[in-house]
C-alpha cells in the first residue's frame, strides 16, 4: 500500500516509517524538514521525502498526488505548547490538519490515522473524572496545543460524517523512544508525585507505531477517537496510585488491575487488535535496538 506520512522525523514518526516499510508498504514522508536532514535522521537512503508546508493547501494536494497515496498517517504538527507562539501552535496545527483531511476527501483517500493527544483531558491540572479513562471522558484543554487537537478531532468527525471517510484520532499519551524510558521510569520511581500529569504510564514508540500500522491495515474500523498509551510503570500499581493521589475526586467505575493503563486502550484492542508488546515497568525493561 502507498502510505503518505507526515511528521516522519518525530519520536513516533521515525518508528512508524520503519514499521510500515518492514511490512512492505511504500512510504512517502512530507514535512518542513529538508530531504537531506530527513534521510540523516532515518539512517537509510531509500525513503521518499518531500519538503511540504501543510498550511499550503496546494502543496498538500500535490504531495498526495505525487505519492499516489492510498492511506495517510498524520503526525506532523507543533508537537507541544510553547514551541512557537500560541497563535502559531493553534493556527498551524489546525489549518494543516484541515488541509490534509480536505485533500484526502477530494482525492478519494478514505483511511487516515492521525495524532491527537491525551492533553485534551487536562490531567496536568485536573484529576480524572473517572477511571478507567475512556474516550468519552470530558475535554478540559489547558493550552493551545490541546485546543488544536480538539479542533482536529472535530474536523475528523465532520469529514467522517459528510465524506464517508475513516479518520481515526489517536489520543496519544506518554509515548517515548525506547532509549528515553529507563531514565523516565527512574525519575518517576524517585518522585511518584510528578506522575499525575501522564497517569504514571509510559508507552514505547515501537508499540505506538504498530498501533498506527494495524489501524491503517485493518479491513474495517470504527472512525473516531482512540486512547493510545503504555502501562503504569510504578510497582505501586494503578489502583493504589489513583487512590493515593486522586482519592474521592475520581470515580472508580471498575477496579484497576496490576499495571493496566489508567487511560483505557480497550477500544484499540477491540477494533484493530492492538495492545502493547513492550510493557515497561520498574522491574521490566527492554533492550534498545
Amino acid at each position: 500500500m502507498n502510505i503518505l506520512v507526515t511528521g516522519g522525523t518525530g519520536v513516533v514518526g521515525t518508528h512508524v516509517i520503519k514499521e510500515l516499510m518492514a511490512r512492505g508498504h511504500r512510504v512517502t514522508n512530507i514535512g518542513r524538514t529538508p530531504r537531506r536532514a530527513f534521510l540523516a535522521s532515518m539512517g537509510e537512503n531509500d525513503h521518499w521525502h518531500l519538503a511540504v508546508d501543510l498550511n499550503d493547501a496546494g502543496q498538500v494536494y500535490q504531495a498526495l498526488a505525487m505519492s499516489k497515496a492510498e492511506a495517510v498517517l498524520h503526525m506532523g504538527a507543533w508537537s507541544n505548547a510553547a514551541m512557537v507562539p500560541s497563535s502559531r501552535t493553534f493556527a498551524e496545527n489546525t489549518v494543516g490538519t484541515y488541509n490534509l483531511f480536505q485533500a484526502c476527501a477530494d482525492m478519494g483517500i478514505k483511511r487516515v490515522v492521525w495524532g491527537s493527544s491525551a492533553q485534551v483531558y487536562g490531567f496536568a491540572r485536573h484529576a480524572p473524572a473517572y477511571v478507567p479513562v475512556d474516550e468519552n471522558h470530558p475535554f478540559r484543554p489547558l493550552n493551545p496545543y490541546a485546543l488544536s487537537k480538539i479542533a482536529g478531532e472535530e474536523a475528523a468527525e465532520y469529514f467522517n460524517a459528510n465524506d464517508g471517510m475513516e479518520i481515526l484520532s489517536f489520543r496519544i499519551m506518554a509515548v517515548r523512544g525506547p532509549e528515553q524510558l529507563d531514565a523516565e521510569i527512574d525519575h518517576l520511581a524517585a518522585k511518584p508525585e510528578t506522575g499525575t500529569f501522564l497517569l504514571w504510564s509510559r508507552g514505547d514508540a515501537r508499540d505506538c507505531a504498530r498501533a498506527c500500522r494495524l489501524a491503517l491495515e485493518a479491513e474495517t474500523v470504527e472512525p473516531g477517537p482512540y486512547n493510545i498509551t503504555g502501562p503504569v510503570v510504578l510497582e505501586a500499581g494503578s489502583a493504589s496510585l489513583v487512590d493515593t493521589y486522586f482519592g474521592p475526586d475520581t470515580e472508580v467505575r471498575r477496579p484497576l488491575e496490576g499495571h493496566e493503563p489508567i487511560l483505557s486502550c480497550e477500544k484499540a484492542e477491540r477494533v484493530f487488535g492492538w495492545r502493547p508488546k513492550f510493557v515497561w515497568t520498574e522491574r521490566n525493561r527492554f533492550p534498545v535496538e
